[in-house]
């Protein structure tokens, strides 16, 4: 059986020239024509051909054209290519030789040099092809062997430094990890201790392979909560380490920690899905702090560990401080919680108003409710110790329906009394929007009250939507058909946003107010600001930027396409009735 000929592709615009390199090359190889040099693209791509002949001189690609596309694929770099044209003084062969071509023949051509360059080039091309399969091959064979060799090793220290059920950190890397931070960041560090509560009695409902994979989904979401910003091991059976660092000294600043616990813990603390078995933990925490409750790795974990156990017997907190002044103030946090349950049930707890301004026309046009709490001494509860409080307790979903509902009450009143079109933005937590029922009972609210849905507006952060982007949209789907909008708060500050929101069908982007620090004076602070603009008005989104205090910033908000403002440079929260008089009869 022979060998079929080589094939050659002969690329010019004149039928002629094509003829009679045919000719030339008739009997010695396979010979394909092209009249143009997206026609010969076409054909090398289907197709490939061992060597190219080609014109220079061609009206809708010239021959260095087609040349440059050819050597910019991997797939066709290597195709020998002779260029056949009149044009052969030496800046033109300079030329050519630099963008990959192998050889130049000369019209008027002689046949003997075109036969002789032809043979010539798919001989080295045959060697180059031959070296380059013999190179490829015992790279391949090198390149295994030293994976295999690499896998080895790697495998023996991965099971060293990480067990094998969960993936996270044995208990001597995560040591090994604390013991480096110490010595880096004395003054930067805590420790905290995660454990599944009964989860000896899980294991003995369920079996232990369902205990572990248990195991393993927490493990996962702990992992993906921690981010860059922690370090998780597995201590053993079902509890965690978690080594905490911060670039400010976490001593002056536990409310850094508090952050760290309430993300981990809104991560872990959740329903699980097991082979159609749904099942709810709880989770207790204990934190130490270097250096007051330990000066080493191990003293950090056992005073850890001691606060996690007095959280398990504290059944309304979730994680304890192991000192006895964070002990007194979670004793004083139950007291707070009875307050915050008596305060939710008589309305206490009242909807402020923080309003936003139209940027372009400085035009009222809608306010953010935030929760505002004045117990009967006269003393304020912020907002950053209640709702934190509110969502640990299982207090929040009362809560946030007794401030959305006098919201809608509110924006019925407004809407009856008040020419000023506006829009009430009421915060939506994550277990909330993430609850089965939410949507039924918003649609139930605004039925009770008679609002008109257009009048409410759904804020939510990426907390609400990452753990599952098409339920979400789903979701919000369904409250914009009733008429509602939805606006995606704190955007950027959390996880992947760019991946997901594409998916969702908001209709606000709010620019956290961390972003405007230092807009208007720091190049880098701007380009991020900027970029999430461009992003809000690519996707047709209103765009709302957050925390507004100085000229500068809405001076650049507007220079870069921001829809709405709201900030203390505008106007701070008020009461309804401030927010009437002030605003409304303005």
């Amino acid at each position: 059986m022979t060998a079929d000929p080589p094939t050659v592709l002969i690329v010019d615009d004149t039928p002629s020239n094509i003829d009679m390199l045919r000719s030339v090359l008739a009997g010695s190889y396979r010979v394909q024509a092209a009249t143009s040099g997206r026609r010969a693209l076409d054909i090398v791509a289907d197709q490939p051909p061992d060597l190219i002949l080609l014109d220079v001189v061609m009206p809708d690609m010239d021959g260095y054209a087609v040349c440059r596309r050819l050597k910019s694929d991997a797939q066709t770099a290597r195709i020998p290519v002779i260029f056949v044209t009149a044009k052969n003084e030496a800046r033109d062969e300079e030329l050519g030789f630099s963008i990959g071509g192998a050889d130049y023949v000369a019209k008027p051509f002689e046949p003997a040099v075109v036969r002789a360059r032809v043979a010539t080039h798919l001989a080295l091309y045959d060697q180059t092809r031959l070296l380059q399969q013999l190179v490829d091959e015992r790279t391949v064979q090198l390149r295994y062997e030293m994976d295999q060799r690499e896998d080895a090793v790697a495998r023996v220290r991965y099971l060293h430094e990480y067990d094998s059920l969960t993936g996270l950190a044995h208990r001597s890397l995560l040591m090994q990890r604390i013991d480096m931070a110490l010595e880096t960041h004395p003054d930067r560090v805590a420790v905290a201790v995660l454990d599944v509560d009964r989860f000896a009695a899980i294991n003995d409902a369920l079996g232990t392979r369902l205990g572990d994979l248990l195991l393993q989904q927490i493990a996962t979401a702990l992992r993906d909560a921690a981010g860059g910003t922690a370090f998780i091991g597995r201590l053993g059976g079902d509890s965690f380490g978690v080594l905490l660092t911060s670039k400010s000294r976490v001593v002056d600043q536990l409310h850094l920690i508090n952050e760290h616990m309430e993300r981990l813990f809104e991560a872990v603390a959740r329903p699980y899905m097991l082979e159609g078995e749904r099942i709810q933990i709880r989770i207790s925490g204990g934190v130490a702090v270097h250096p007051k409750d330990g000066e080493t790795a191990e003293l950090l974990i056992k005073s850890a560990d001691a606060a996690m156990h007095a959280a398990k017997d504290a059944t309304l907190t979730t994680y304890m401080f192991y000192s006895a002044e964070m002990n007194s103030a979670s004793r004083e946090l139950l007291t707070l919680e009875s307050e915050l349950r008596d305060a939710i049930r008589d309305g206490a707890i009242k909807p402020w108003y923080q309003p936003k301004f139209d940027l372009k026309t400085r035009t009222l046009v809608g306010a953010e409710a935030l929760a505002r709490w004045v117990r009967p001494d006269g003393r304020s509860i912020g907002p950053s110790v209640f709702v934190p409080l509110a969502e640990k307790t299982g207090l929040y979903k009362a809560l946030n329906q007794r401030i959305v509902h006098d919201v809608c009450v509110q924006a019925r009143s407004w809407a009856s009394n008040f020419d000023t079109p506006i829009t009430l933005a009421v915060n939506v937590s994550a277990a909330d929007f993430q609850y089965p029922g939410f949507v039924a009972d918003m649609l139930s609210i605004v039925r009770d009250t008679g609002v008109d849905p257009r009048m409410i507006e759904i804020e939510i952060t990426e907390h609400a939507v990452i753990a599952d982007p098409l339920a979400a949209a789903d979701k919000i789907g369904v409250l914009a058909g009733h008429g509602f909008t939805t606006a995606l708060d704190d955007f950027g500050v959390g996880y992947s946003s760019l991946s997901y929101i594409r998916q969702l069908p908001i209709h606000t982007l709010k620019i956290d107010h961390s972003f405007m620090g230092g807009v208007g004076e720091d190049e880098r602070a701007d380009a991020v600001a900027a970029t999430i603009l461009t992003l809000a008005n690519r996707l047709g989104l209103t765009s709302v930027g957050e925390g507004v205090e100085h000229e500068h910033q809405m001076q650049f908000l507007g220079a870069n396409g921001c829809t709405l403002v709201q900030g203390f440079l505008f106007a701070g929260a008020m009461a309804s009735d401030a927010f009437e008089t002030q605003l409304l009869r303005h």
